[in-house]
C-alpha cells in the first residue's frame, strides 16, 4: 500500500521551517508527500534579492527548490495572497482542499493547530480551512468533488523546541530528525528571501539550537481523525489503512 502524506499550510517556507526534517525522513522511507501552499507569500521580505512587486514570484522558485531537496513530489498553490487567506471565500477555498484530499486520499495530513504556531492569521485560518474541508471530504455530498474519504488521521505541527515540559504533555508525536537536520537547514537555505527568520533561528540558545534540529513535534487530533495515535512515529497503525 502507497504511503501518502498531505501537507496544508499557509506560505512558502512554513513546510521547511516547521517539519523539514520529518518531510525528508518520510520522503527517504517512501512516502508520497504533497504540499498545498495557500500563498506564494507575498507580502514577504525581500532581502534585497528582488523588487518587493516580484516577491511572490521569487518565493514560489524558492520553494520548489526547497520541496525539490525535501523530496517532495508535488507543490499545489491555492492563489490566495499573503495576509489575505481569512478573506477567502470559504466555500471555494474549502472546495479547493476538499477535491485535494479526495484525489490524493492520503493516509496522514498535517497543518498548523489553532493557534497557527506563530499566531499569524493565515496560519489560524488555514487550519480553520483544512478541518471544514477534512469533514466535508468524509460525507457523501458533491460527487463532482471527487470520492468521499474519511482522513485516517490528522496532525498539527507544534513549536516543541520552545515548549516547557509541561507543554510538552500534549504532544502526541515526537519525530528524531537528527539524521535528517542536514536536509531541513538546506531546505530552509533556499528560502533565501526569509533570511530574518532563519538568522532567529541561528540566534537561538544552544540547547534550543539543537532540539530544533534533533525533533520535531505534533499533536494528534483525536476527534476528526478516524485513527488518532501516539508515538514516535506519524504512521503507527496505518500500515492496513486502503485508500
Amino acid at each position: 500500500m502507497a504511503k501518502r502524506m498531505l501537507l496544508i499550510f499557509a506560505h512558502p517556507d512554513d513546510e521547511s521551517f516547521a517539519l523539514g526534517g520529518t518531510i525528508a525522513k518520510y520522503t527517504e522511507k517512501g512516502v508520497e508527500v504533497t504540499l498545498v501552499a495557500a500563498t506564494k507569500g507575498e507580502a514577504g521580505k525581500t532581502a534585497g534579492i528582488c523588487k518587493p512587486e516580484e516577491v511572490g514570484l521569487v518565493r514560489e522558485q524558492e520553494l520548489r527548490r526547497a520541496a525539490k531537496v525535501l523530496g517532495i513530489s508535488e507543490v499545489i498553490f491555492l492563489g490566495y495572497r499573503d495576509k489575505e487567506v481569512p478573506f477567502a471565500p470559504p466555500l471555494k477555498i474549502v472546495e479547493s482542499l476538499v477535491r485535494i484530499i479526495r484525489d490524493i486520499r492520503p493516509q496522514v495530513i498535517i497543518t498548523f493547530g489553532e493557534d497557527g504556531a506563530s499566531g499569524h492569521r493565515d496560519h489560524r485560518a488555514i487550519h480553520h480551512f483544512t478541518k471544514a474541508a477534512i469533514k466535508l471530504a468524509q460525507e457523501p455530498v458533491e460527487p463532482e468533488w471527487g470520492k468521499a474519504y474519511t482522513l485516517p488521521r490528522l496532525c498539527y505541527v507544534k513549536p516543541g523546541w520552545k515548549f516547557t515540559k509541561e507543554q510538552l504533555q500534549d504532544v502526541d508525536y515526537v519525530i528524531s530528525i537528527a539524521p535528517w537536520a542536514e536536509r531541513k537547514w538546506q531546505a530552509i537555505s533556499e528560502h533565501r528571501t526569509q533570511m530574518g527568520s532563519r538568522q532567529k533561528f541561528e540566534n537561538l540558545e544552544e540547547r534550543q539550537k539543537q532540539d530544533y534540529l534533533s525533533r520535531e513535534y505534533f499533536r494528534c487530533d483525536q476527534e476528526l481523525g478516524a485513527l488518532p495515535g501516539r508515538g514516535e512515529d506519524i504512521f503507527q497503525d496505518l500500515e492496513r489503512v486502503e485508500s
